[in-house]
């Protein structure tokens, strides 16, 4: 599927469809999860010029001339009223190292499967984003140093360890989660700053966390929280509650 689009049965010998859009009613399929298609879905993609009778009549010579193009392998592809499926296959995209670098090499998915068709060129535009995404290397780490702004006054340690927890879990949540996919996707050569401000009123204490590019100190995310003083600590001693808002990305 990266590159020219081709068929094999087990021992080699090419199955591929002569017609462009037998063949990519199998890569329709064969991208689909469960690998079954309504009628009316594949008709849309292939046919969305045509009258309702006509593209199914056109949906149907399509699976006849993929039928004898596999042969034997016939049984794979299997059709009701309603449905089109497609089983029992593997395919290049198993092997994400080679395909990998297929994709470095200029090769495309889907070469030569050229359809004039809108439903079926936008369906191709949005998979070839798909399988770029399934494919791309996984991101390595981003490193980041924790520099805290001037704490309120009056902070006691036991208050510090509990924002330091709290900040370190803020952290995790960005640099594992959502917020990861929210960077632009280069490197930060710098470095990541986590840089907390805030301020007493009363018996609780306002706080802003923002992650920050060392680079150009561009704040990437922020989030605000708010922690309460109590007396539940042992002998005493003040713990933070903290209490966090929403984040949000800059």
């Amino acid at each position: 599927m990266i590159g020219e689009f081709g068929v094999q049965d087990e021992a080699g010998q090419d199955c591929t469809p002569r017609g462009a859009k037998a063949r990519a009613l199998l890569a329709l399929l064969a991208r689909t999860p469960g690998h079954r298609r309504p009628r009316r879905w594949l008709e849309a993609r292939l046919w969305s010029d045509r009258a309702q009778e006509q593209a199914s009549g056109s949906l149907r010579q399509a699976l006849t001339e993929l039928r004898k193009a596999l042969g034997p392998l016939a049984d794979r592809l299997t059709s009701d009223r309603d449905c089109v499926a497609l089983a029992g296959f593997g395919s290049d995209l198993a092997d994400a190292p080679a395909a990998r670098q297929a994709l470095a090499q200029g090769r495309e998915f889907l070469e030569g499967i050229d359809i004039a068709d809108p439903g079926f060129s936008l369906w191709l535009a949005e998979e070839r984003e798909r399988v770029a995404a399934e494919l791309a290397e996984p991101r390595s780490p981003l490193p980041f140093s924790l520099r805290l702004a001037d704490l309120p006054e009056g902070t006691e340690a036991a208050i510090a360890r509990d924002l330091a927890g709290a900040v370190a879990r803020l952290a995790a949540e960005y640099l594992l989660g959502e917020g990861q996919r929210g960077l632009t996707g280069e490197r930060l050569p710098g470095g990541l700053d986590l840089q907390v401000e805030g301020a007493w009123s009363e018996d609780r204490a306002y706080l802003k966390v923002r992650l920050v590019d060392q680079a150009n100190q561009k704040a990437l995310w922020s989030q605000r929280l708010v922690a309460s003083r109590t007396g539940d600590g042992r002998n005493g001693a003040p713990v933070a509650v903290f209490e966090a808002t929403e984040a949000q990305l800059m």
